[in-house]
């Protein structure tokens, strides 16, 4: 259960020690108060979840009192208690911003469901002001959609089917998992791919870009804080970790988290509770971890830069992600899918059509950013093409050469064989600085197998 914190503003005595004591035996954190000075000086203090409160009070009225403590806090949840014979001032309170009303005498289950329901709707707006800050802040929460742009169902390359697989089978645990990859990999995609097929489907799925929060900023966006933890920290937030309650939280870029953030990260994972900075209470968090790094942890580990007992924590199962290079059997399907949302989100009455040129030019580069560049070259080419067939000279790949030449030179004393030696030399050459450096994708610009291109490698010096 959510822990939440709840102020109750009564002035009959015997009803505050009773819900006091039927809340806090439920988890909450309980004050009780008896009249509106008691009951603002709590609420600056305590920035309470739900305030319970009665509209007949010695010195002020309910509703007034709801008024002033909105504007300091406006995202609590107000329930108003009202007699039998005040039951339209009730409903006035309500269209002045409480979320219920419970009538005099009432069940002990009517206050639960109520103040549950408060809670609830609390942490909804909260989620949804991170989501207005999605493409302004570090954090997001990517589009519910069954299945992200970039990964499709089926892959004809064996080794993206082989990381589909793992991570279907990582799926079905709530072990921490550990993405590798190079930065546009898609990293971000196969944990929202890990989440639509998990338990926690219908949770919600956050992302926090580890790389992109100040790091004096980090901690509260993790665990949230109360009001006055810091200089502008005016009333209490939740973190991302206790908004992914129920679901799923990505950690990219981890490698990027600073060493003191490092150790109170492995505090939470032994523990699976937090407190938030300038709290005291110990709130527990059911929410799968995924962490994601394009750097290279252990070597990490090895220079001091990244704590050893953090790594063994989150490297309870890897997941590699091949780069582009390596799988550019699936560059067909990624182009027409990365088209199809460009579509859509371009407002086209039709999907590009991408010629067999195309994909011909686009599987002959090195693709250095991966997935991410193959997404913004397609905007680009796109954009200056418009809506119909995507033109060649729209692309502008950077360092690509559509015609590579090789002069052929035959020195006095050479033989046909030292000719051919220089000529495969050079191909073999420009094969691997198209594909990165990967040999397999030498092999298949070369459109040879891997074990001739192996024997090729042997039998003349590269430069690689």
């Amino acid at each position: 259960m959510m822990a939440g914190t709840i102020l109750i503003v009564d002035d009959e005595v015997q009803l505050v020690r009773h819900l006091e004591y039927l809340l806090k035996s439920e988890g909450y954190q309980v004050t009780g108060v008896h009249d509106g000075a008691a009951a603002r000086r709590a609420a600056e203090a305590l920035y309470p979840d739900v305030v319970l409160v009665d509209l007949k009070l010695p010195d002020t009225d309910g509703t007034t009192l709801m008024t002033e403590l909105l504007r300091k806090n406006p995202t609590a949840g107000y329930i108003i208690i009202t007699a039998h014979g005040s039951i339209r001032s009730a409903v006035e309170a309500t269209r002045r911003g409480a979320r219920d009303y419970l009538t005099k005498p009432f069940e002990p289950d009517e206050l639960l469901v109520a103040v549950r329901n408060a809670i609830r709707d609390r942490i909804r707006d909260e989620e949804i002001n991170v989501l207005r800050q999605k493409g302004r802040g570090p954090y997001s929460r990517p589009s519910t959609s069954r299945m992200p742009a970039g990964v499709p169902l089926e892959y004809p390359s064996n080794t993206m089917q082989s990381t589909l697989m793992r991570a279907k089978q990582a799926a079905g645990s709530d072990s921490i998992i550990l993405l590798l990859g190079e930065s546009g990999s898609g990293k971000d995609y196969l944990a929202r791919y890990i989440h639509e097929h998990s338990r926690r489907v219908d949770g919600p799925f956050f992302a926090i870009n580890c790389a992109a929060v100040a790091p004096e900023l980090a901690e509260s966006e993790l665990f949230g804080h109360e009001p006055g933890a810091f200089t502008g920290a005016r009333g209490r937030k939740r973190g991302l970790l206790e908004l992914a309650e129920g679901g799923t939280l990505l950690l990219n870029e981890v490698g990027e988290l600073s060493k003191p953030m490092q150790a109170k990260l492995l505090t939470f994972l032994d523990t699976r509770s937090f407190t938030r900075v300038g709290g005291e209470t110990h709130i527990p968090v059911n929410a799968r971890l995924i962490a994601a790094t394009n750097r290279d942890l252990e070597k990490e580990v090895a220079e001091n830069r990244f704590r050893s007992d953090l790594f063994y924590r989150l490297n309870v199962l890897s997941i590699k992600i091949p780069a582009l290079r390596e799988r550019i059997e699936d560059l067909p399907i990624l182009v027409r899918e990365i088209l199809a949302h460009l579509a859509q989100e371009m407002v086209f009455h039709e999907v590009p059509d991408p010629e067999d040129e195309i994909l011909r030019v686009l599987a002959g580069y090195h693709w250095p950013g991966n997935v991410r560049e193959l997404r913004n070259v397609l905007e680009r080419g796109v954009m200056l093409s418009g809506s119909g067939r995507i033109q060649l000279s729209a692309l502008s790949l950077e360092g690509h050469h559509e015609n590579w030449s090789y002069t052929v030179n035959f020195p006095v004393g050479s033989t046909i064989h030292d000719v051919t030696k220089e000529v495969k030399r050079s191909l073999v050459n420009e094969a691997l600085r198209r594909s990165g450096g990967s040999k397999q994708g030498a092999a298949r610009l070369l459109g040879i197998s891997r074990h001739a291109f192996a024997h090729q490698l042997k039998t003349i010096d590269t430069t690689e």
